[in-house]
């Protein structure tokens, strides 16, 4: 067995990035992401919230046909830490997420960090196939932060957002 790590860090507001997105608007695009995940995250096609509280939320995941788990779904717990981090725990399989907004030298300097803990119980660790599904994990890492900080970006250009 491997549990595979990726960590990916992005700046939300680089230079000549427009509209710059402020740490409550970056917030708020969280907390659409849990609510409605396939719109950050394209092999995702619904999600149903089961259960929430302030800093708790139980959802279903469904994939889009011939992605995701077998049977297309998975439930997922998420502790949310305002306004900072959610971590999002997969019940399924085990796989942990967590999603960290942080400021650097002042309220714009904001970082978007994914961490990723996938497990895979039918690999083992250091061989070919390890690496191989590393690498690829790497890329859909990496692609996945940028994707979320560009919707984001979108969201408050077309007025979706309340901050």
């Amino acid at each position: 067995m491997v549990v595979l790590c990726q960590a990916q860090t992005y700046p939300i507001n680089p230079p000549n990035a427009s509209p710059i997105l402020t740490l409550a608007q970056v917030w708020e695009v969280m907390q659409v992401k849990c609510r409605k995940p396939e719109l950050f995250v394209a092999p995702i096609s619904a999600c149903e919230v089961l259960e929430e509280t302030g800093s708790f939320m139980k959802r279903t995941v469904t994939f889009k046909e011939g992605m995701g788990p077998p049977g297309g779904k998975m439930i997922e717990e998420m502790d949310i830490r305002a306004p900072w981090k959610v971590d999002f725990r997969n019940l399924d399989t085990g796989a942990f997420i967590n999603n960290t907004i942080s400021q650097g030298k002042d309220e714009t300097d904001l970082y978007l960090t994914f961490y990723f803990e996938w497990p895979y119980p039918r690999i083992e660790e250091g061989g070919e196939e390890a690496k191989k599904m590393s690498d690829q994990l790497w890329q859909q890492a990496r692609t996945t932060v940028q994707h979320t900080i560009d919707v984001a970006r979108e969201m408050k250009s077309k007025g979706e957002l309340k901050h």
